[in-house]
């Protein structure tokens, strides 16, 4: 069961993943023993699952976020399309949507022209996809990690 004072601890750690155990200590009001064994018990738990780097993509040549919305043939008999789709440049996210379309990709790109080559030479040619809609992102007003915007 997650408490009052794990929630504090979670809600540090999504903050900053490098955040030391004294460092949640004195603003959880705990000793460091005990957020070290809070944390084994909430990565044990699988409440943590990991901890990552987050990377600047304009500093990486990469600013250019689309979202590309593809739809694939029913019945695909038996072609794997999330598995085609999973192998696609400069993919963040893939996701298998109800809705219009089967599948949400998050791509990353250096512009329009890479862009329009990864969906030409990449997504089109995969056996089962029936079409292929892009939505290229302005600016991001908020983009948090797990459960940043609801109250952990």
């Amino acid at each position: 069961m997650i408490d009052v004072k794990d929630k504090q601890i979670l809600s540090l750690l999504l903050e900053d993943a490098a955040i030391s155990k004294a460092d949640i200590a004195r603003q959880v009001g705990l000793a460091a023993s005990a957020i070290s064994e809070r944390v084994r018990r909430l990565e044990a738990d699988g409440v943590i699952q990991g901890y990552e780097v987050r990377l600047n993509a304009h500093a990486l040549g990469k600013p250019l976020l689309a979202f590309v919305f593809v739809t694939d043939a029913k019945p695909s008999l038996g072609f794997d399309t999330a598995a085609a789709l999973s192998s696609v440049t400069g993919l963040e996210e893939l996701h298998k949507i109800a809705g219009d379309d089967c599948y949400l990709l998050k791509i990353r790109a250096s512009g329009t022209d890479e862009l329009n080559e990864i969906i030409e030479t990449q997504i089109n040619p995969v056996q089962s996809v029936t079409r292929v809609r892009t939505t290229i992102v302005l600016s991001a007003v908020t983009e948090r990690p797990c459960m940043a915007g609801h109250s952990v």
